[in-house]
């Protein structure tokens, strides 16, 4: 698996596929490409593929600062460019989705479309500051962070490999705060009217974190785009509902192609 240096650190990628289309996935919170087993496969069938691990993150290194919306974005932009990436489709969960947000709007002439999968919304996600000490305490005790990935995955926090999705937790912990900070002043929706990007949004309507009205409301500030959801499913249908998560991503592409 190899590395690159980007932008002062040297971010873990992946790559697999020779599909004519090309998928940029981007994980979320305390998360790592790892978040992308269940579909990597199955994707890798159909198209290129590109996994990434933001800086703090998985096996990307650690740098001290910069674990911002902006930064991650600039990081993910420069790694395509080495990469020589065009008419990608982007692919962000959770905070990958403001990640990716950020992407179409500071760069949309590499895009195809993108997926915004149980996505931070379109206009922020605040934090209230009283959670801080929760947070910190968090990435101190494991069992405290495998509690708050459970309701992450809330269909399936069992065996071995939410067991490693926990351990990658644990790895990515330092950067979650500053996460929440920069989630505070993501709002993209004035930028996202300008632009006319393909848009798909996924959503697991048995989020405890992300509500169905924020999914909403981004449909709303995302011209043109499509909104499905899974009723039975968390926030996670890339680990919960991995077959059905492919499927829709297949036919939104053929849609693009």
């Amino acid at each position: 698996m190899p590395h690159q240096q980007i932008n002062g650190f040297r971010m873990h990628y992946e790559q697999a596929g020779a599909g004519e289309q090309t998928l940029l996935l981007i994980h979320g919170n305390v998360a790592s490409a790892r978040w992308w087993d269940r579909v990597w496969q199955p994707l890798a069938e159909r198209f290129t593929v590109v996994r990434v691990d933001l800086r703090g993150c998985g096996q990307s290194e650690r740098p001290e600062e910069g674990n911002t919306i902006e930064q991650h974005s600039a990081d993910v932009r420069a790694l395509a460019e080495h990469l020589g990436l065009a008419n990608v489709i982007v692919v962000g969960h959770s905070l990958g989705g403001s990640i990716t947000m950020d992407i179409a709007v500071q760069d949309p002439e590499w895009l195809r479309g993108i997926v915004l999968l149980n996505s931070a919304p379109a206009e922020g996600f605040v934090t209230p500051e009283e959670r801080a000490p929760l947070l910190q305490q968090m990435i101190q005790d494991r069992n405290l962070m495998k509690m708050a990935l459970a309701a992450m995955v809330p269909t399936a926090a069992t065996g071995e490999y939410f067991e490693q999705l926990v351990d990658d937790a644990m790895v990515a912990g330092p950067t979650m705060y500053s996460h929440y900070q920069s989630l505070n002043h993501a709002d993209y929706r004035e930028k996202l009217a300008e632009r006319d990007i393909p848009a798909l949004i996924l959503y697991g309507q048995q989020d405890s974190l992300i509500l169905l009205d924020m999914m909403e409301r981004t449909q709303q500030a995302i011209r043109g785009s499509e909104l499905v959801t899974y009723e039975d499913v968390g926030h996670s249908p890339n680990v919960e509902a991995p077959e059905r998560f492919v499927a829709d991503v297949v036919r939104f592409a053929e849609h693009l192609s």
